[in-house]
Protein backbone atom coordinates (compact mmCIF):
# COMPACT_ATOMS: atom_id res chain seq x y z
CA UNK A 1 0.00 0.00 0.00
CA UNK A 2 2.83 2.37 0.86
CA UNK A 3 4.56 1.76 -2.44
CA UNK A 4 1.28 2.12 -4.35
CA UNK A 5 0.53 5.45 -2.69
CA UNK A 6 4.08 6.65 -3.30
CA UNK A 7 3.83 5.78 -6.99
CA UNK A 8 0.50 7.55 -7.36
CA UNK A 9 1.85 10.56 -5.50
CA UNK A 10 4.89 10.69 -7.77
CA UNK A 11 2.67 10.85 -10.86
CA UNK A 12 0.70 13.68 -9.30
CA UNK A 13 3.85 15.73 -8.64
CA UNK A 14 5.14 15.08 -12.16
CA UNK A 15 1.83 16.22 -13.64
CA UNK A 16 1.94 19.46 -11.68
CA UNK A 17 5.55 20.05 -12.73
CA UNK A 18 4.82 19.49 -16.44
CA UNK A 19 1.90 21.91 -16.37
CA UNK A 20 3.98 24.54 -14.62
CA UNK A 21 6.97 24.23 -16.97
CA UNK A 22 4.74 24.26 -20.08
CA UNK A 23 3.10 27.53 -19.03
CA UNK A 24 6.40 29.21 -18.16
CA UNK A 25 8.03 28.06 -21.42
CA UNK A 26 5.17 29.38 -23.57
CA UNK A 27 5.32 32.77 -21.80
CA UNK A 28 9.09 33.02 -22.33
CA UNK A 29 9.02 32.15 -26.05
CA UNK A 30 10.31 29.10 -27.94
CA UNK A 31 13.78 28.24 -29.28
CA UNK A 32 13.87 27.74 -33.06
CA UNK A 33 16.79 26.86 -35.36
CA UNK A 34 17.59 29.88 -37.54
CA UNK A 35 20.74 28.63 -39.30
CA UNK A 36 22.51 25.25 -39.56
CA UNK A 37 26.11 24.81 -38.50
CA UNK A 38 28.97 24.17 -40.95
CA UNK A 39 28.61 24.26 -44.74
CA UNK A 40 25.16 24.21 -46.39
CA UNK A 41 23.59 25.03 -49.75
CA UNK A 42 20.19 26.28 -50.92
CA UNK A 43 17.89 24.04 -52.90
CA UNK A 44 18.00 26.41 -55.87
CA UNK A 45 21.79 26.01 -56.14
CA UNK A 46 22.91 29.12 -54.30
CA UNK A 47 25.94 28.64 -52.12
CA UNK A 48 27.67 26.87 -50.70
CA UNK A 49 27.41 28.93 -47.52
CA UNK A 50 29.41 28.41 -44.39
CA UNK A 51 28.39 29.17 -40.79
CA UNK A 52 31.56 27.50 -39.50
CA UNK A 53 32.20 25.94 -36.13
CA UNK A 54 31.01 27.11 -32.73
CA UNK A 55 33.59 29.89 -32.49
CA UNK A 56 32.70 31.18 -35.97
CA UNK A 57 28.96 31.09 -35.18
CA UNK A 58 29.62 33.09 -31.99
CA UNK A 59 31.20 35.77 -34.24
CA UNK A 60 28.11 35.71 -36.52
CA UNK A 61 25.87 36.18 -33.48
CA UNK A 62 28.02 39.07 -32.22
CA UNK A 63 27.85 40.85 -35.62
CA UNK A 64 24.09 40.25 -35.72
CA UNK A 65 23.63 41.88 -32.33
CA UNK A 66 25.74 44.85 -33.40
CA UNK A 67 23.74 45.22 -36.62
CA UNK A 68 20.30 45.19 -34.95
CA UNK A 69 21.32 47.08 -31.83
CA UNK A 70 18.48 47.26 -29.29
CA UNK A 71 15.87 46.13 -31.85
CA UNK A 72 14.44 42.61 -31.99
CA UNK A 73 14.91 40.59 -35.18
CA UNK A 74 11.68 40.35 -37.15
CA UNK A 75 10.17 37.11 -38.45
CA UNK A 76 7.67 37.96 -41.19
CA UNK A 77 5.45 36.02 -43.61
CA UNK A 78 6.99 34.83 -46.90
CA UNK A 79 9.76 37.49 -46.86
CA UNK A 80 7.27 40.34 -47.20
CA UNK A 81 9.70 42.64 -45.39
CA UNK A 82 12.05 42.29 -48.40
CA UNK A 83 9.62 41.95 -51.30
CA UNK A 84 6.20 43.17 -50.22
CA UNK A 85 7.11 46.70 -49.23
CA UNK A 86 8.97 48.60 -51.93
CA UNK A 87 8.81 52.08 -53.34
CA UNK A 88 6.02 52.21 -55.87
CA UNK A 89 4.72 48.75 -54.93
CA UNK A 90 2.98 49.28 -51.60
CA UNK A 91 1.71 46.51 -49.37
CA UNK A 92 2.37 45.60 -45.77
CA UNK A 93 4.79 43.34 -43.95
CA UNK A 94 3.25 42.30 -40.60
CA UNK A 95 5.43 40.48 -38.13
CA UNK A 96 4.79 36.83 -37.34
CA UNK A 97 7.15 36.91 -34.41
CA UNK A 98 10.22 38.50 -32.89
CA UNK A 99 13.61 36.96 -32.11
CA UNK A 100 14.35 38.10 -28.55
CA UNK A 101 17.62 36.22 -28.02
CA UNK A 102 20.28 34.29 -29.99
CA UNK A 103 22.25 31.25 -28.90
CA UNK A 104 24.91 29.05 -30.50
CA UNK A 105 24.32 25.31 -30.12
CA UNK A 106 25.75 22.10 -31.53
CA UNK A 107 23.39 22.14 -34.51
CA UNK A 108 23.66 25.81 -35.42
CA UNK A 109 22.32 29.21 -34.40
CA UNK A 110 19.01 29.25 -32.52
CA UNK A 111 16.70 32.10 -31.60
CA UNK A 112 14.17 32.52 -28.82
CA UNK A 113 11.03 33.58 -30.66
CA UNK A 114 7.92 35.22 -29.28
CA UNK A 115 5.14 34.56 -31.81
CA UNK A 116 2.16 36.79 -32.49
CA UNK A 117 -1.26 35.27 -31.75
CA UNK A 118 -2.03 35.13 -35.48
CA UNK A 119 1.23 33.33 -36.31
CA UNK A 120 0.84 30.91 -33.42
CA UNK A 121 -2.64 30.02 -34.65
CA UNK A 122 -1.36 29.56 -38.21
CA UNK A 123 1.45 27.24 -37.08
CA UNK A 124 -0.94 25.33 -34.84
CA UNK A 125 -3.32 24.86 -37.78
CA UNK A 126 -0.49 23.71 -40.05
CA UNK A 127 -0.79 26.73 -42.36
CA UNK A 128 2.93 27.46 -41.94
CA UNK A 129 5.62 24.90 -41.15
CA UNK A 130 9.10 26.13 -42.07
CA UNK A 131 11.45 29.01 -41.36
CA UNK A 132 13.69 30.71 -43.93
CA UNK A 133 16.57 32.95 -42.75
CA UNK A 134 17.87 35.97 -44.66
CA UNK A 135 21.62 36.59 -44.38
CA UNK A 136 24.46 38.22 -46.37
CA UNK A 137 27.55 36.08 -47.11
CA UNK A 138 31.03 36.76 -48.47
CA UNK A 139 31.38 35.97 -52.15
CA UNK A 140 34.90 34.65 -51.75
CA UNK A 141 34.19 31.76 -49.41
CA UNK A 142 30.45 31.91 -48.62
CA UNK A 143 31.07 32.77 -44.97
CA UNK A 144 27.87 34.04 -43.37
CA UNK A 145 28.26 37.64 -42.17
CA UNK A 146 25.17 38.05 -39.97
CA UNK A 147 21.49 37.20 -39.67
CA UNK A 148 19.29 39.92 -41.18
CA UNK A 149 15.83 38.45 -40.47
CA UNK A 150 13.75 35.33 -41.11
CA UNK A 151 10.36 34.40 -42.52
CA UNK A 152 7.64 31.84 -42.05
CA UNK A 153 7.24 30.02 -45.35
CA UNK A 154 6.16 26.76 -46.87
CA UNK A 155 8.95 26.85 -49.49
CA UNK A 156 12.20 27.05 -47.51
CA UNK A 157 15.51 27.40 -49.29
CA UNK A 158 17.49 25.59 -46.57
CA UNK A 159 17.12 22.28 -44.80
CA UNK A 160 16.61 23.37 -41.20
CA UNK A 161 14.28 22.14 -38.47
CA UNK A 162 10.59 22.60 -39.14
CA UNK A 163 8.58 24.93 -36.93
CA UNK A 164 6.32 22.21 -35.53
CA UNK A 165 3.14 23.03 -33.65
CA UNK A 166 4.66 21.55 -30.49
CA UNK A 167 7.31 24.28 -30.53
CA UNK A 168 4.63 26.78 -29.50
CA UNK A 169 4.39 25.29 -26.04
CA UNK A 170 7.55 23.27 -25.41
CA UNK A 171 11.25 23.65 -26.20
CA UNK A 172 12.61 20.28 -27.33
CA UNK A 173 15.67 21.25 -29.36
CA UNK A 174 18.44 20.78 -26.76
CA UNK A 175 19.84 17.80 -24.99
CA UNK A 176 19.56 17.50 -21.23
CA UNK A 177 16.71 20.05 -20.96
CA UNK A 178 13.95 19.87 -18.37
CA UNK A 179 11.53 18.96 -21.17
CA UNK A 180 13.50 15.82 -22.02
CA UNK A 181 13.54 14.84 -18.34
CA UNK A 182 9.79 15.36 -18.14
CA UNK A 183 9.19 13.25 -21.26
CA UNK A 184 11.29 10.48 -19.73
CA UNK A 185 9.36 10.73 -16.46
CA UNK A 186 6.11 10.43 -18.43
CA UNK A 187 7.46 7.36 -20.22
CA UNK A 188 7.41 9.17 -23.58
CA UNK A 189 10.08 9.20 -26.25
CA UNK A 190 12.30 12.25 -26.82
CA UNK A 191 10.67 14.69 -29.24
CA UNK A 192 7.13 13.49 -28.46
CA UNK A 193 4.53 15.93 -29.77
CA UNK A 194 2.31 18.23 -27.75
CA UNK A 195 -0.88 16.16 -28.13
CA UNK A 196 0.75 13.05 -26.65
CA UNK A 197 2.25 15.06 -23.78
CA UNK A 198 -1.09 16.69 -22.99
CA UNK A 199 -2.82 13.30 -23.06
CA UNK A 200 -0.29 11.94 -20.56
CA UNK A 201 -0.74 14.99 -18.32
CA UNK A 202 -4.54 14.67 -18.44
CA UNK A 203 -4.26 11.03 -17.43
CA UNK A 204 -2.05 12.00 -14.49
CA UNK A 205 -4.43 14.77 -13.46
CA UNK A 206 -7.25 12.23 -13.48
CA UNK A 207 -5.17 9.99 -11.23
CA UNK A 208 -4.45 12.95 -8.95
CA UNK A 209 -8.18 13.67 -8.62
CA UNK A 210 -8.85 10.01 -7.80
CA UNK A 211 -6.14 10.03 -5.12
CA UNK A 212 -7.53 13.23 -3.56
CA UNK A 213 -11.03 11.74 -3.49
CA UNK A 214 -9.80 8.50 -1.93
CA UNK A 215 -8.03 10.53 0.76
CA UNK A 216 -11.19 12.49 1.54
CA UNK A 217 -9.90 15.74 0.00
CA UNK A 218 -11.87 18.16 -2.15
CA UNK A 219 -11.61 18.23 -5.94
CA UNK A 220 -8.69 20.37 -7.07
CA UNK A 221 -6.61 19.63 -3.98
CA UNK A 222 -3.07 20.97 -4.34
CA UNK A 223 -0.05 18.62 -4.47
CA UNK A 224 1.15 19.67 -1.00
CA UNK A 225 -2.29 18.87 0.45
CA UNK A 226 -2.21 15.43 -1.17
CA UNK A 227 1.32 14.85 0.16
CA UNK A 228 0.21 15.76 3.70
CA UNK A 229 -2.83 13.48 3.50
CA UNK A 230 -0.78 10.59 2.10
CA UNK A 231 1.86 10.98 4.82
CA UNK A 232 -0.87 10.98 7.47
CA UNK A 233 -2.45 7.87 5.96
CA UNK A 234 0.89 6.06 5.81
CA UNK A 235 1.63 7.02 9.42
CA UNK A 236 -1.78 5.75 10.57
CA UNK A 237 -1.29 2.52 8.67
CA UNK A 238 2.10 1.97 10.33
CA UNK A 239 0.50 2.52 13.74
CA UNK A 240 -2.28 0.03 12.97
CA UNK A 241 0.22 -2.53 11.70
CA UNK A 242 2.40 -2.16 14.79
CA UNK A 243 -0.58 -2.42 17.16
CA UNK A 244 -1.76 -5.58 15.39
CA UNK A 245 1.68 -7.19 15.49
CA UNK A 246 2.14 -6.95 11.71
CA UNK A 247 5.11 -5.55 9.78
CA UNK A 248 5.02 -1.92 8.65
CA UNK A 249 5.32 -2.86 4.97
CA UNK A 250 2.73 -5.68 5.06
CA UNK A 251 -0.14 -5.35 2.61
CA UNK A 252 -3.43 -3.88 3.78
CA UNK A 253 -5.24 -7.24 3.87
CA UNK A 254 -2.49 -8.70 6.09
CA UNK A 255 -2.82 -5.79 8.54
CA UNK A 256 -6.63 -6.14 8.60
CA UNK A 257 -6.33 -9.88 9.26
CA UNK A 258 -3.87 -9.22 12.09
CA UNK A 259 -6.23 -6.71 13.68
CA UNK A 260 -9.16 -9.15 13.43
CA UNK A 261 -7.06 -11.89 15.03
CA UNK A 262 -6.00 -9.60 17.87
CA UNK A 263 -9.63 -8.59 18.53
CA UNK A 264 -10.88 -12.17 18.61
CA UNK A 265 -8.00 -13.52 20.71
CA UNK A 266 -9.69 -12.67 24.00
CA UNK A 267 -8.97 -10.06 26.64
CA UNK A 268 -6.70 -7.26 25.45
CA UNK A 269 -3.37 -6.56 27.08
CA UNK A 270 -4.16 -4.30 30.08
CA UNK A 271 -0.74 -2.65 29.78
CA UNK A 272 -1.64 -1.41 26.28
CA UNK A 273 -5.43 -1.01 26.21
CA UNK A 274 -7.94 0.73 28.56
CA UNK A 275 -11.69 -0.12 28.40
CA UNK A 276 -13.83 2.58 26.82
CA UNK A 277 -16.15 2.61 29.85
CA UNK A 278 -13.25 3.49 32.12
CA UNK A 279 -12.13 6.30 29.80
CA UNK A 280 -15.68 7.68 29.62
CA UNK A 281 -16.11 7.57 33.39
CA UNK A 282 -12.80 9.32 33.93
CA UNK A 283 -13.70 12.00 31.39
CA UNK A 284 -17.05 12.67 33.12
CA UNK A 285 -15.38 12.88 36.52
CA UNK A 286 -12.82 15.38 35.25
CA UNK A 287 -15.59 17.45 33.68
CA UNK A 288 -17.63 17.50 36.91
CA UNK A 289 -14.53 18.38 38.92
CA UNK A 290 -13.84 21.33 36.64
CA UNK A 291 -17.43 22.55 36.95
CA UNK A 292 -17.37 22.25 40.74
CA UNK A 293 -14.06 24.08 40.94
CA UNK A 294 -15.36 26.88 38.72
CA UNK A 295 -18.52 27.20 40.85
CA UNK A 296 -16.47 27.44 44.05
CA UNK A 297 -14.22 30.07 42.54
CA UNK A 298 -17.25 32.00 41.28
CA UNK A 299 -18.82 32.03 44.77
CA UNK A 300 -15.55 33.24 46.27
CA UNK A 301 -15.02 35.96 43.64
CA UNK A 302 -18.58 37.30 43.88
CA UNK A 303 -18.44 37.31 47.69
CA UNK A 304 -15.20 39.31 47.61
CA UNK A 305 -16.67 41.76 45.09
CA UNK A 306 -19.75 42.28 47.28
CA UNK A 307 -17.60 42.72 50.37
CA UNK A 308 -15.47 45.30 48.53
CA UNK A 309 -18.59 47.25 47.58
CA UNK A 310 -18.30 46.45 43.85
CA UNK A 311 -21.56 44.47 43.59
CA UNK A 312 -24.92 44.82 45.30
CA UNK A 313 -26.66 41.77 46.87
CA UNK A 314 -29.17 41.87 44.01
CA UNK A 315 -26.35 41.37 41.47
CA UNK A 316 -25.06 38.15 43.06
CA UNK A 317 -26.81 35.71 40.69
CA UNK A 318 -25.82 37.75 37.65
CA UNK A 319 -22.22 37.89 38.88
CA UNK A 320 -22.04 34.11 39.40
CA UNK A 321 -23.34 33.44 35.87
CA UNK A 322 -20.91 35.93 34.31
CA UNK A 323 -17.89 34.48 36.17
CA UNK A 324 -18.71 30.91 35.05
CA UNK A 325 -19.20 31.99 31.48
CA UNK A 326 -16.35 34.51 31.14
CA UNK A 327 -14.00 35.02 34.07
CA UNK A 328 -12.09 37.83 32.31
CA UNK A 329 -15.29 39.78 31.58
CA UNK A 330 -16.35 39.49 35.24
CA UNK A 331 -12.98 40.74 36.48
CA UNK A 332 -13.02 43.64 34.01
CA UNK A 333 -16.52 44.65 35.13
CA UNK A 334 -15.66 44.51 38.83
CA UNK A 335 -12.41 46.39 38.31
CA UNK A 336 -14.21 49.23 36.52
CA UNK A 337 -16.96 49.67 39.16
CA UNK A 338 -16.85 52.39 41.82
CA UNK A 339 -16.98 51.34 45.47
CA UNK A 340 -20.60 51.46 46.68
CA UNK A 341 -21.55 53.10 49.97
CA UNK A 342 -23.41 51.30 52.71
CA UNK A 343 -26.78 52.92 51.79
CA UNK A 344 -26.25 51.87 48.17
CA UNK A 345 -25.44 48.31 49.21
CA UNK A 346 -28.56 48.23 51.39
CA UNK A 347 -30.79 49.54 48.65
CA UNK A 348 -30.42 53.28 49.30
CA UNK A 349 -33.08 55.59 47.98
CA UNK A 350 -34.87 54.58 44.85
CA UNK A 351 -33.89 56.60 41.83
CA UNK A 352 -36.53 58.98 40.62
CA UNK A 353 -38.25 58.32 37.36
CA UNK A 354 -41.58 56.66 38.05
CA UNK A 355 -42.72 53.24 37.00
CA UNK A 356 -40.07 50.48 37.05
CA UNK A 357 -42.53 47.73 36.06
CA UNK A 358 -40.86 44.84 34.21
CA UNK A 359 -37.40 45.20 35.80
CA UNK A 360 -36.07 42.36 37.89
CA UNK A 361 -33.98 42.74 41.03
CA UNK A 362 -30.68 42.63 39.11
CA UNK A 363 -31.82 45.34 36.68
CA UNK A 364 -33.01 47.51 39.54
CA UNK A 365 -29.66 47.02 41.24
CA UNK A 366 -27.91 48.17 38.07
CA UNK A 367 -30.09 51.28 38.05
CA UNK A 368 -29.25 52.00 41.67
CA UNK A 369 -25.54 51.43 41.08
CA UNK A 370 -25.29 53.56 37.95
CA UNK A 371 -27.90 56.16 38.95
CA UNK A 372 -30.21 55.33 36.03
CA UNK A 373 -33.93 56.15 35.79
CA UNK A 374 -35.72 52.76 36.10
CA UNK A 375 -38.56 53.87 33.84
CA UNK A 376 -36.25 55.03 31.08
CA UNK A 377 -34.14 51.90 31.49
CA UNK A 378 -37.28 49.74 31.15
CA UNK A 379 -38.29 51.63 28.02
CA UNK A 380 -34.78 51.17 26.56
CA UNK A 381 -34.90 47.43 27.20
CA UNK A 382 -38.34 47.22 25.62
CA UNK A 383 -37.17 49.08 22.51
CA UNK A 384 -34.15 46.76 22.19
CA UNK A 385 -36.40 43.68 22.44
CA UNK A 386 -38.78 45.02 19.78
CA UNK A 387 -35.88 45.86 17.44
CA UNK A 388 -34.45 42.38 17.92
CA UNK A 389 -37.83 40.77 17.15
CA UNK A 390 -38.17 42.83 13.96
CA UNK A 391 -34.68 41.86 12.79
CA UNK A 392 -35.37 38.22 13.55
Amino acid sequence: MKRELAALLATTVVAASVASIGAADAAAGTWIQLMPAGTFQARDGRGPFNAGDKATMEQIVARTRDFHGPNDIVIDYDHQTLFGVKDGVGGTAPAAGWVKELQVREGGIYGRVEWTEKAAASIKAGEYKYLSPVFPARKSDGLVVLLQNAALTNSPALNIEAVAATALSFAVSTEGTDMEKILAALGLAAGTGEDAVLSAINALNTASTAIAKALGLKDGAKPDEIVTAVNSTVADRKAFAKAAGAKEDDKADVVVASIATAMSAGSPDPTRFVPIAVVTELRDEVKQLREDTTADKAEEAVAQAMKAGKLTPGMKGWGLDLYKKDKAAFENFVGAQPTLTTPQLNGGRKPSGGNAEGLDETQLAVCRTLGLDPKQYAETLKAEREAHEENA
